[in-house]
């Protein structure tokens, strides 16, 4: 992860999440930008993209993709 950056990395007792949020993905450059940076992490802890736009919601090889609210209101994690 040298040039890479996330944008948090929130600590608790049994681990770690990272999360890197975006308003929207609407193109491949963007999408590919926001994923590989988790991609490129390479333990086992969750990873999320938090997004604002209508399509958020599922998974990209692992990395959960999660609407802002939904994220702020599930307490998973």
């Amino acid at each position: 992860m040298d040039a890479a950056e996330v944008d948090f990395v929130a600590f608790k007792p049994e681990g770690k999440i990272y999360i890197q949020v975006t308003y929207e993905i609407n193109n491949r450059e963007t999408e590919k930008r926001e994923y590989e940076r988790l991609l490129s992490i390479k333990d086992n802890y969750p990873k999320y993209v938090i997004r604002m736009d209508d399509f958020a919601g599922g998974n990209y090889e692992g990395v959960k993709t999660m609407h802002i609210a939904d994220f702020l209101l599930d307490n998973s994690y």
